[in-house]
């Protein structure tokens, strides 16, 4: 993919849907009043080797557009309770979303086409149905503009994406595998690179025309061991970053490996703990992603939109939700922090606008959501931050949240924070949460706020300040108390790049985050069936 291939697809787009804007239309039926297209040309390589062999060695190219069709108007369109819920798979438009990459242009004419005209049918039977609804219920949004108007925005500028040596990762990963083999307690393991080279190519009614390409690189060591128990311990070392220059080197990565092996050993001899509710020191990996679950999914303003949302924090704002030394904000239009790239980073949402630092709480005090083009506050401007991965309709998610404090406190008074609280709650014992990795959270009204953190690595912390590992827990609670029951937040700032899923699909996010202390944290038993050994060895065991 080059400039002059994007460029030539904004054009054929743009023809596309001026044609689509100027002759289609179903009698006695509204014609589109807005029509966009969002071309994603992707180029992806998994390099992956298990014990020195090539397992998986894949380069693979392929392109996808989502496109909008609004009927109705700016005021009242056909899409409701925030387009959480337009993303279909049974949908006619779902099997036109692949488009044709090659040289001559009239097969993406053709698939551009295709989709427009499903996407027309389907917005015109969706704003039938919506009326229809509306017989008997009320529209709780009817006075928020369903689309806001927007300037056109042009930005044709073209980064060039690194260079992937397929050669030298095949040898990396190869070696680093094939070196894993010297742990013969590790009954399982791989190493995996993988690239992913996306550039989007969007163009709108409204006469935008955006062109953005972004790197995601990460680097892989899985290890699985099984404890003499019986207990399986799943392990990776992961880096994922938007550089290539950050990847670590072949003596650092088998460094972190050989780490991750003496922490997985001395975590199968660890004791369990089934169970805790107490205070808890979390560092900034884990701090950041208890922030993202509890607070970062409830601030998304389409899910206010949304009559099925619990909106936790539907007019609330000015309300206190932090200590009043803490801040949160999201903003994508940062591409690094001390050194380390963001893969949540761009520079124009999934609507063609513009990203923006969107402050969500200052002070301790709620000031805002993160928006897309739907109106989710009277008069008040989106700020760039609707997305979406396939063929979903783009709603407001996180990009780059970062969580700030004025009165960050270093690691051994953090610490001496905890160790009071226990003291003060005269509990045998307070639990620090190291390491944690992927999440998850229940907003909608149906079911129980709670969210859920999976921890790798904890430690009971007891009065004294001794620390033991403890095994088998993963961190659990609802929003409000959670995020209220901040104690103390550290001065050392930590990334998470990662990828979220949500309705919208899954899409990069960065988290940027202190440590914090918390008054209470309930933690609960991993599900967990322990397996029988293996009858003989693995084959390297001497």
């Amino acid at each position: 993919m080059d400039r002059r291939t994007a460029v030539r697809a904004a054009d054929i787009a743009a023809t596309e849907i001026e044609r689509a804007m100027t002759t289609m239309r179903i009698p006695g039926h509204p014609r589109p009043y807005y029509v966009s297209a969002l071309i994603r040309d992707e180029r992806s390589w998994t390099i992956q080797a298990k014990y020195g062999s090539l397992s998986t060695d894949t380069c693979d190219r392929k392109r996808n557009a989502f496109v909008d069709v609004r009927v109705g108007s700016y005021s009242n369109d056909q899409v409701r309770d925030g387009g959480l819920d337009d993303n279909d798979k049974d949908d006619e438009s779902y099997g036109y979303i692949d488009l044709p990459w090659g040289p001559d242009p009239d097969g993406l004419r053709h698939g551009l086409w295709r989709l427009i005209d499903a996407r027309y049918r389907e917005a015109v039977e969706t704003l039938l149905d919506k009326k229809s609804h509306e017989l008997t219920y009320r529209d709780e949004n009817r006075g928020l503009k369903s689309f806001r108007r927007a300037e056109p925005v042009v930005d044709l500028r073209w980064r060039k994406l690194p260079e992937i040596d397929e050669d030298h990762w095949r040898g990396f990963v190869e070696r680093t595998s094939r070196k894993v083999k010297r742990y013969v307690d590790i009954a399982d393991a791989h190493v995996e690179f993988q690239a992913d080279h996306l550039c989007r190519t969007f163009v709108n009614s409204e006469g935008s025309r955006l062109l953005e390409c972004s790197a995601i690189l990460s680097l892989e060591a899985y290890l699985w061991l099984l404890s003499e128990r019986g207990d399986a311990f799943p392990w990776s070392v992961r880096y994922t970053v938007s550089d290539l220059d950050e990847l670590p080197d072949e003596k650092a990565f088998m460094k972190a490996i050989v780490h991750a092996v003496e922490t997985l050993t001395k975590l199968g001899a660890a004791p369990p703990l089934n169970s805790f509710s107490g205070p808890a020191l979390l560092e900034p990996v884990p701090a950041g992603l208890l922030l993202h679950e509890a607070l970062g999914h409830r601030l998304e303003g389409s899910r206010l939109l949304a009559s099925g949302e619990g909106q936790t924090f539907k007019n609330a704002l000015g309300e206190p939700i932090l200590p009043d030394y803490m801040h949160l904000r999201d903003d994508p239009t940062r591409a690094a922090f001390e050194g380390h790239s963001l893969v949540g980073h761009y520079r124009y949402d999934d609507e063609g606008s513009p990203a923006q630092d969107a402050r969500l709480i200052e002070s301790g005090r709620l000031t805002g959501y993160l928006t897309g083009r739907a109106e989710v506050l009277k008069r008040r401007a989106g700020n760039g931050h609707a997305r979406c991965r396939l063929h979903q309709r783009p709603i407001s998610r996180m990009g780059v949240l970062i969580a700030e404090t004025d009165e960050g406190l270093p690691p051994d008074e953090l610490k001496q924070v905890l160790l009071d609280e226990i003291a003060r709650q005269r509990v045998p014992y307070g639990v620090r949460i190291l390491e944690a990795t992927s999440g998850e959270t229940a907003t909608d009204a149906y079911n129980f706020q709670a969210f859920m953190g999976e921890v790798n690595l904890a430690a009971k912390v007891y009065p004294d300040g001794r620390e033991e590992w403890v095994r088998g827990v993963n961190f659990v609670g609802t929003p409000l108390n959670a995020v209220r029951g901040i104690l103390a937040a550290g001065d050392r700032y930590e990334v998470d790049n990662a990828w979220c899923g949500a309705e919208s699909g899954y899409v990069p996010v960065s988290t940027i985050s202190p440590a914090i202390v918390v008054g209470e944290l309930e933690l609960q038993s991993k599900p967990d069936t322990p397996y029988t050994p293996y009858t003989f060895p693995i084959p390297w065991r001497h």
